[in-house]
């Protein structure tokens, strides 16, 4: 598979997201984070009046990794069709090139579905739509519409 990618790192890791499933790029914004969220929701960003929720990509494919600081310089990585932001610590770059396939099964729910080279290193390529299990979707979806409760209740009065 050849196509575009936008380049992200979070750490020492570099992941590749099909440019087609990236809706826009924001700077880091504030967060609000409630108490008792599942560990990869980091909370919510209000974008245009409505709660969007921040994931952290790397406890998505790694359960076991953590998130400490957060960088004035990170980036929030929003993807097309309503879906969430990704909280990385860079965008860095959108590049061509083509995909090299990786042995099924070495991915969480198969996230990462090949390797595409960039410079000296590789970039893992991600399925956004497979970064979630169905059941995982529908609690972010159940937490999102909360959110929005939430919100509506502070501008009405």
């Amino acid at each position: 598979m050849t196509a575009s990618f936008l380049i992200l790192r979070i750490g020492d890791t570099r992941l590749a997201l099909p440019l087609s499933a990236v809706r826009e790029v924001l700077p880091m914004l504030p967060i609000d984070a409630s108490p008792g969220l599942p560990a990869p929701i980091l909370g919510f960003v209000l974008l245009q009046g409505a709660p969007v929720p921040v994931l952290a990509p790397l406890l998505l494919l790694d359960p076991t990794a953590r998130v400490d600081t957060v960088a004035l310089s990170a980036h929030l990585v929003r993807l097309r069709n309503g879906g969430p932001c990704l909280l990385v610590d860079r965008a860095e770059d959108v590049v061509s090139g083509g995909v090299a396939p990786i042995q099924s099964g070495h991915s969480l729910n198969a996230a990462i579905v090949g390797e595409l080279p960039v410079g000296d290193d590789v970039a893992h390529v991600i399925a956004p739509d497979r970064l979630l299990l169905d059941g995982e979707r529908a609690t972010l979806a159940a937490l999102t519409a909360a959110a929005a409760q939430r919100a509506g209740q502070w501008s009405a009065a």
